[in-house]
């Protein structure tokens, strides 16, 4: 019998599950198990100049790194080889073998690479190495090409020549052509490798042919532990050695193998999964890419038969590499494709009410409460999303045919909108044609929540609000708030599509506001858009018509918008008032401006009105009796936000007094912190009291407010709470509720006009520096 040497690639084909992320640890612990499992020949990783580690990788970016894995080692009768993918490392960078514990070099490329790789080639053998020379996609060549390209082999003379089954397609008899096109025409030195993917589950099979096959030449098996290899993996090393023990009689060992599977391989492929599948099997089945089949399943919006069906309307020339602009093309071409006939887009709703998206994340499980409270308001159209939710929705919202097919005999038709891509013959609520939605200034959206948020927007609603849409967390397995069956694992393509949802989100926020209520990755990501707002109340108590008072010949209102303008962080900047004399008068002068109702008790509640028509994330009150506000302290507040966001309900500043009349004065706030600076307290009176021997810092509160909208449909809830009652401080009713307030210490100070003698200090601190 001709000699068989099984070759491990564990280290190599392994690393497309991880990223080539091997610990240094791990690295020594497979080659020590392969060694010590008597394997012939162990595959290192790859060699790349470009994008190669120096440690804790099999992505290696020269060969002295391979060369330190193994110092010290002593696996002296181990024989090591890594590969070169044909551009990846510069061959001239390649040292002489003499000065290196490598013995081969698997030199890998593709047939467009047939006319130069033959040089590239030689130089290896030239440099001393046993060149392994890896035709990729034996498929791919004619039996002509074939033959022309291993009379060229022969005079290159290479330690091995492979025929790869790079798409796990090769049956039997075409496995066998190839096999004896090799072996009657391949210089009998040449040993003859194969290096199988196991699509359609014939690595094995074909392994076990070749094998016993009586050819004129020595044997090279590919194969890695566990099958681990990118897609459906590889030949099991731990098979073909029982296999090669019980017909040969060789001395594998597959102990130390299925150790490594259990320490190691295991709990890997549980997080990222490789071995057969659908997607697998239909690559196979088209002879195409593997990715193409990954891609299509990964969106998870089809049943397999209508991708088997897109599969086919892959252009021959294009199946052999990857062409994802062509994929994306079928794909929405398949999924925008419309059943024009059924439509019956009559699917409005109530423009008094606000809507709420109930995506399928798992945070609605653990925000249930919430998300209930906002449904008994009866202020929302409740809609969910390709899902049955568990809350008592409005309307059921479908983009997704295999969605669809799975929750139509549970929910309630009747109440059901479907987009016209899907396919049935049940009576529906509405059916909306999906090309009218499903694009954005040319950005395309296949999710639903997307093409959701697009439909409202185009229904002229101007905020959302969205719970549910969690983003794909790639180290959890189960993200949905049902048991779905049809999960995907590809962590790399949950990834992509949450970069696809995050740029579609920031295109829509641009236009919308969209607001989460559940936790979401998205959050943080979108633009916040912050407004400020200054409350203008003409009939003050103490200083009626104060907001239009002449301070150096110009009204009040227009000095204290000047200053406010000023903001950097600000969106947009308004006036709020109840009178129409202020009105007017911002008109005349362009600043804008909202009429609010004449029953607002407090500034806060005039903003909270503003809050129902204007949608932002955060609303600056920005006290319009200070005419000469630093601009600085808006920003501050807004930078406290843009940190935290909707850690806090609110924001607020103060500042240390330096005056001690201040402490006694029963106008100036004053503001307990703790050691967080978030809100414990804030009085009239001259607080903390103290009985130490210590010298306090006084604080007082600077007026200028962060609410988000959530602290203003809270403080609009209710009416004065008790601490409130007594100090008169309005910020004291989200303390009273239990709410916490975060503060910030600020340098800046301003002068507010409570009375008309105030205009005096006002003008005096113009004056002082200058200005008008």
């Amino acid at each position: 019998m001709n000699e068989i040497q099984i070759l491990d690639c564990t280290l190599r084909d392994g690393g497309y599950i991880n990223d080539w992320n091997f610990t240094n640890h791990q690295i020594d612990k497979i080659i020590y198990s392969l060694n010590k499992a008597n394997v012939d020949i162990i595959e290192c990783g790859y060699l790349n100049d470009k994008n190669g580690l120096v440690s804790n990788s099999t992505l290696f970016k020269d060969i002295d790194s391979v060369d330190k894995v193994f110092k010290g080692k002593g696996y002296k009768s181990l024989k090591k080889v890594v590969m070169i993918n044909f551009g990846d490392f510069d061959i001239d960078n390649l040292p002489n073998k003499s000065i290196t514990c490598i013995d081969g070099i698997r030199l890998a490329f593709h047939k467009k690479d047939l006319g130069n790789i033959f040089s590239h080639a030689q130089k290896i053998i030239e440099k001393g190495y046993e060149l392994f020379f890896q035709p990729m996609i034996t498929k791919n060549y004619t039996d002509l090409e074939f033959l022309q390209m291993l009379k060229e082999v022969n005079d290159l003379n290479p330690h091995a020549f492979y025929i790869v089954d790079s798409f796990g397609s090769m049956s039997l008899n075409e496995f066998s052509r190839y096999i004896n096109l090799a072996d009657n025409n391949l210089s009998e030195s040449i040993y003859l490798g194969y290096h199988s993917h196991n699509n359609m589950q014939l690595a094995f099979s074909n392994a076990i042919s070749l094998s016993l096959s009586k050819l004129n030449r020595n044997i090279i098996l590919d194969s890695s532990i566990y099958g681990i290899g990118r897609g459906a993996g590889n030949l099991n090393t731990e098979l073909i050695f029982d296999f090669m023990n019980k017909t040969f009689h060789k001395n594998y060992e597959t102990m130390p193998l299925l150790e490594i599977i259990d320490d190691f391989l295991n709990s890997l492929m549980h997080k990222n999964p490789w071995g057969f599948s659908p997607a697998q099997f239909l690559s196979a089945a088209f002879n195409c890419h593997p990715n193409y089949a990954s891609y299509l399943i990964n969106k998870n919006t089809k049943h397999i038969a209508e991708i088997n069906q897109m599969l086919s309307l892959i252009p021959e020339d294009k199946k052999i590499s990857f062409d994802k602009k062509l994929i994306e093309k079928i794909y929405l071409d398949n999924y925008v494709a419309s059943m024009k006939n059924s439509l019956s887009d009559d699917f409005e709703v109530d423009k008094n009410k606000k809507i709420l998206l109930i995506a399928s994340g798992t945070s609605v499980n653990d925000y249930e409460n919430l998300i209930e409270d906002k449904i008994k308001t009866n202020e929302y159209v409740v809609i969910s999303l390709n899902h049955k939710s568990k809350f008592d929705t409005d309307f059921n919202f479908f983009t997704n045919q295999k969605r669809f097919d799975e929750f139509a005999n549970e929910i309630d038709l009747s109440k059901s909108v479907i987009s016209s891509n899907i396919k049935t013959g049940k009576s529906v609520f509405s059916v909306f044609d999906l090309s009218e939605y499903n694009s954005l200034e040319n950005q395309i959206f296949i999710n639903v929540a997307l093409i959701a948020i697009n439909l409202f927007l185009k229904k002229n609603f101007t905020e959302i609000e969205i719970a549910g849409l969690d983003g794909y967390d790639i180290n959890k397995i189960e993200n949905y708030n049902y048991n779905e069956t049809n999960q995907v694992l590809d962590k790399k393509a949950l990834e992509e599509e949450n970069q696809i949802l995050l740029s579609n989100l920031r295109l829509l926020n641009e236009k919308i506001l969209i607001q989460f209520i559940t936790p979401s990755i998205f959050k943080n990501e979108l633009k916040l858009k912050i407004i400020g707002v200054i409350p203008a109340r003409f009939k003050s108590s103490r200083f009626e018509g104060k907001p239009l008072c002449i301070i150096n010949g110009i009204p009040m209102i227009k000095r204290t918008y000047e200053q406010a303008k000023k903001s950097k962080l600000l969106d947009e900047l308004i006036v709020a008032t109840e009178d129409e004399r202020i009105k007017d008068y911002c008109d005349k002068e362009n600043i804008p401006v909202i009429l609010t109702s004449d029953n607002c008790l407090t500034g806060t509640d005039r903003i909270a009105e503003v809050s129902k028509e204007k949608h932002f994330d955060l609303y600056v009150n920005i006290q319009g009796d200070e005419p000469v506000i630093d601009p600085k302290s808006i920003d501050e507040v807004i930078s406290q936000y843009k940190i935290h966001q909707d850690k806090y309900i609110a924001y607020n500043l103060y500042k240390i007094i330096d005056d001690e009349t201040e402490v006694t004065s029963n106008t100036i706030i004053k503001t307990i912190v703790n050691e967080k600076d978030e809100l414990m307290y804030m009085s009239r009176l001259g607080v903390p009291f103290n009985k130490s021997q210590n010298k306090v810092k006084y604080k007082k509160q600077v007026c200028v407010y962060g609410f988000t909208k959530k602290a203003l449909d809270v403080f609009s809830s209710r009416n004065k709470t008790i601490n409130e009652q007594f100090e008169d401080i309005e910020i004291l009713r989200f303390v009273d509720m239990g709410y916490t307030v975060k503060m910030k210490e600020t340098f800046v100070d301003s002068i507010a006009v409570d009375v008309s003698s105030d205009i005096k200090k006002v003008e005096t601190f113009l004056s002082e520096r200058g200005l008008n």
